[in-house]
């Protein structure tokens, strides 16, 4: 325990869950975040995965104002090079950590945010022992900075991306359809694509009513997720039975809550896909889909769903639809982008790091 002026810093091993369940759930109440920091999110990663946590809080003048997991993994580089990581909200093994949580960081209360989150890196390397490098994603550019800075440790950009979003507040204020504010060619083939599929019927969206249909509905997106990215582990998620058992654990948490909605999207009677959307504080998450493969290149089910889908949270007060991150081309044609989201290391000075950034560069010049 280490005191900086009014702040108390702790690291304690989990060992109360509901205890820990209340602390949150109230930390949340008083700080702005996003779903992937929510205790339905944490809470099922807690539960699907059971990871050794230890507890990072943070107290000013007795009053919890910050929390975060952190787990340690050890990975060996170069053949020679073994690092011992810490994570936030992360594992560390790449088959639990598929379910990619993005906006990741620090819980914080609104009221203690600045001044407490700079104080957690230097607690870290002054007072937490056992790790060489942090490695926390996927986090935002603000994020990435502020702990970069408090640390002054070298930092590594393992990953880096633009994050796009429909700010679907601004299209209300400015009483603007969502197809009215895309560029004049997107607009053209959405257009196109639904008086296409009008004759067939016109496509329409079936919004899961109950936690069995969204269950059902998240298994019938498996085989046309796999049929995309592939039926290999590290490829689509449904190929990892881990990450299928966290969905399948935060959809009995999160659809209740209405925190959760997946849709099916029909045109007539036949099935065009599916979309999983994370709902939380009048934002939209688009977390994943599956969709069919078109033979005529002029049918776009994705950008017809994500149209009318879009058109729909807009209609019932919703002020964001984040896409979140990934350069996609569907991305950037429905969407705006908003913030750039980062996996990043913080390296403590360690000869390892620098011989492994050395035959790093060493090789990045032979390739070029």
């Amino acid at each position: 325990m280490r005191n900086f002026e009014q702040y108390t810093l702790t690291t304690v091993p989990l060992s109360d869950y509901s205890r820990l369940a209340d602390d949150w759930r109230l930390l949340e109440t008083r700080a702005e975040t996003s779903f992937f920091l929510s205790w339905s999110w944490v809470g099922t990663w807690l539960e699907s995965y059971s990871p050794d946590v230890d507890v990072l809080s943070a107290y000013f003048k007795g009053e919890l104002v910050a929390l975060c997991l952190l787990c340690k993994s050890s990975f060996s580089s170069w053949k020679h090079f073994n690092s011992r990581r810490l994570h936030i909200h992360q594992t560390g093994d790449p088959k639990f950590d598929q379910i990619w949580t993005e906006y990741n960081g620090i819980l914080c209360s609104v009221r203690h945010a600045f001044h407490v989150q700079p104080l957690v890196l230097p607690y870290l390397i002054e007072r937490y022992s056992g790790w060489d490098e942090l490695q926390v994603g996927a986090v935002t550019k603000d994020v990435a900075e502020r702990l970069h800075v408090s640390s002054g440790l070298m930092r590594l950009n393992l990953w880096q991306s633009p994050s796009f979003g429909v700010d679907l507040e601004g299209l209300n204020t400015r009483k603007q359809t969502f197809l009215d504010s895309l560029s004049r060619n997107t607009r053209y083939q959405i257009r196109r694509s639904l008086k296409l599929y009008n004759e067939e019927g016109g496509v329409h969206l079936q919004f899961a009513q109950t936690e069995s249909e969204a269950q059902l509905f998240f298994d019938e997106i498996a085989p046309l997720h796999l049929k995309k990215w592939g039926v290999k582990l590290g490829e689509s998620g449904f190929a990892n039975p881990e990450f299928v058992g966290f969905h399948r654990n935060l959809i009995r948490n999160a659809f209740r809550l209405k925190q959760v909605d997946i849709i099916k999207v029909y045109c007539g009677a036949r099935v065009l896909g599916y979309l999983y959307n994370l709902l939380y504080r009048g934002r939209v998450y688009f977390y994943l889909s599956g969709l069919v493969s078109e033979s005529d290149s002029k049918l776009k089910p994705g950008l017809c769903a994500h149209a009318l889908s879009i058109q729909h949270y807009m209609d019932a007060g919703y002020h964001f639809y984040d896409f979140m991150g990934g350069q996609d081309r569907y991305k950037l044609s429905l969407g705006k982008a908003h913030e750039e989201l980062f996996h990043i290391s913080l390296q403590k000075p360690c000869l390892k790091f620098k011989v492994e950034s050395f035959l790093r560069d060493v090789k990045q010049h032979f390739e070029s």
